[in-house]
This record gives C-alpha cells, structure tokens and sequence, in this order.
C-alpha cells in the first residue's frame, strides 16, 4: 500500500522535489504514505456509515448531507495535516532532522509547506469518495435511502 500511495502523492498530485528527497525517503521508508493514505480513506467512510445506519433522522435533506460532507472534509484536512506534520518533524530519521535544523539547507522551509499539500489533496479526495461512499452506502441504509440525490 505504501508504493501505491507514494506514487500517489509523488507522482500523479506532483509533490516530490528532488532536491528535498530525505523527506521523501523518510515519508517512504517509515510507511508515511500509507499513513496518509488511510488519513483520506478512513474519516469519510466512518463518517458515511454514522449518517447512513446510526443517524435515525428520517427527514434528512439534501443540505444535512452537504453538511456532513464538509464536515468529513474538514476533519480529513486537519486530521491529514497533523499526521503529516508528526511524520515530517517527529521522525526517528537523524538525517532528516539534522537538515530541517540546519537553516542553510532550506529543507525547514520546504518541510513547513509540506503538510498543508497533503492536507488540501486529502481534503479533496475525501470529498471525491464522500461523495462514492453515499452513492453504495444510501442503497443499503433502511432511513437515508434519499440522500444525495
């Protein structure tokens, strides 16, 4: 799963620097991706399955919905943003740490940057798979059965 999402991030959203690489091996080499990964995966599908089969509210609209899904975006943001913040400057990596301490390697500036991408990528796949998740999810739900559409 980890060469899955590293190519992921890396490769299709465009995140890698060559010029940065340590982050990057230590993202790999820690399974930081696959961290990441489940950071867009897991929130919209706990949170998906709470308002299909454990909100009873019969009169749902479409706006409760629309709600919900920001809701699971925000969290999935925030969520993203700490863990990748934890991964990049937390890591038992003592080369890593070693080049985001020394201010002429520019590797702190680049390294503050980094958790806001994933952040905002994440934020926008977990509204992608909100929005899958409702369509499977509604069809087997006894009182959400109308919603999205």
């Amino acid at each position: 799963m980890n060469d899955l999402f590293a190519v992921l991030y890396e490769v299709t959203f465009g995140i890698y620097s060559e010029d940065y690489r340590v982050i990057f091996n230590t993202l790999f080499n820690e399974s930081g991706y696959t961290y990441l990964g489940l950071s867009f995966i897991l929130p919209p599908l706990i949170m998906f399955i709470i308002f299909y089969y454990v909100w009873t509210y019969p009169y749902g609209k479409l706006w409760h919905w629309v709600i919900w899904l920001f809701l699971c975006s925000l969290l999935t943001l925030g969520l993203t943003w700490a863990l990748s913040n934890e991964l990049i400057f937390n890591s038992s990596n003592n080369q890593l740490i070693d080049l985001i301490a020394n201010p002429q390697s520019g590797y702190e500036d680049y390294a503050l940057t980094l958790p806001l991408k994933y952040a905002f990528w994440n934020a926008g796949l977990s509204l992608i798979l909100g929005v899958l998740l409702s369509l499977v999810l509604k069809q087997f739900s006894k009182v959400q059965i109308h919603l999205p559409i």
